[in-house]
């Protein structure tokens, strides 16, 4: 397979000497909470086209708009926003109660957006609560976690876990203690846990949830709880194999559900989808770029995307680039076409 002249100098740019950056890219989700913070507290600005290179400029891999367009800032999609609502109201519920907290557990298939959900969630409660009482370094007002690989003899450490996000460098001893009482003085309101499925067994989440159940009931934080199949392995409820049901009685627990899914394309449905491509659309800096271009193909990008949210989040994005390395500066269906995510490419 012949490459292109295109994409050969693609190829050359990514070897080419460049300035070198002054640190590599930031991971998604810090590990602690000052790298949350920095986190929470950016935001991505969209380069300006008068700013950029002249249109039909042949531009290299650091250029601002293609950079920019490799992951676009997040889209507040009214499923985010829905979430942010719920979660407030849960929060509210929780706050002056002593005992009995309900948490909140994020589900959905994979590739629906439960991730980008949860940390939209942890940076408006970040943001929300600095700019309510100022910026304070000793408020760590959300901590944001995965669920921790598993140890010798298969345990969790989840006091490490939590001890490693607040700053605390101390590996050995019962952390516990420390945790709680950096957390009530920290005023943690939210906690966020990733990765749920990976507590395979009923014996592993048993374990993790009698660990996490302490922490939220002497700390008075609300968990959220993000997994495939999350539903099911959080809720006590759903865990109690104790109590008897009645024969009509369906199982259930009492943790609030948000739940994820694809995005259909049929009547109402399509009427949401083109909603969220707006929001991308309004994202996008192409030289040749329009207003609502991205819904002449919404048809095209939700067969494409099958209404997962990453797929389609990644198809414009990449679609983006193309754009601009191509200097077409507009996302058509040719310019889509190009994008090989999720194909077989034979070499």
């Amino acid at each position: 397979m012949e490459l292109t002249v295109e994409e050969e100098r693609l190829l050359r740019d990514t070897r080419a000497p460049e300035p070198l950056l002054l640190a590599p890219p930031a991971p998604s989700w810090p590990e602690n909470c000052h790298a949350w913070r920095a986190l929470a507290q950016s935001s991505l600005h969209a380069p300006k086209l008068e700013d950029s290179a002249p249109e039909g400029t042949k531009v290299g891999s650091l250029d601002p708009r293609l950079l920019f367009h490799g992951h676009l800032r997040t889209v507040n999609t009214p499923a985010i926003a829905k979430a942010k609502l719920l979660v407030a109201e849960q929060i509210l519920a929780n706050q002056q109660r002593r005992h009995g907290k309900a948490g909140i557990i994020l589900d959905g298939p994979r590739g629906t957006g439960k991730s980008t959900v949860l940390q939209a969630i942890g940076v408006h409660w970040e943001r929300r609560l600095s700019d309510l009482y100022g910026p304070d370094e000793n408020r760590i007002p959300v901590i944001t976690l995965n669920v921790p690989p598993p140890t010798r003899g298969s345990m969790r450490n989840w006091a490490g876990a939590f001890a490693r996000f607040l700053g605390q460098e101390r590996e050995s001893g019962d952390l516990t203690e420390s945790v709680i009482r950096t957390m009530r003085n920290a005023r943690t309101r939210l906690v966020l846990i990733d990765g749920i499925e990976r507590l395979r067994t009923a014996a592993d989440a048993e374990l993790a949830f009698q660990y996490l159940d302490v922490i939220s009931e002497e700390t008075g934080a609300t968990f959220v709880y993000c997994g495939r199949g999350a539903q099911f392995i959080v809720d006590p409820l759903t865990r109690d194999n104790d109590t008897k049901l009645d024969p009509t009685e369906q199982l259930r627990g009492d943790h609030m559900v948000l739940r994820t899914s694809r995005m259909g394309f049929s009547g109402e449905e399509s009427i949401a989808f083109a909603r969220v491509i707006d929001l991308f659309d309004a994202e996008l800096v192409l030289y040749r770029h329009q207003p609502h271009d991205l819904r002449k193909v919404a048809e095209y990008l939700h067969t494409r995307s099958r209404g997962y949210m990453r797929s389609l989040s990644q198809l414009i994005c990449q679609a983006a680039q193309i754009a601009i390395r191509s200097g077409e500066e507009q996302i058509t269906l040719e310019v889509l076409e190009k994008v090989s995510l999720g194909r077989v490419v034979h070499l």
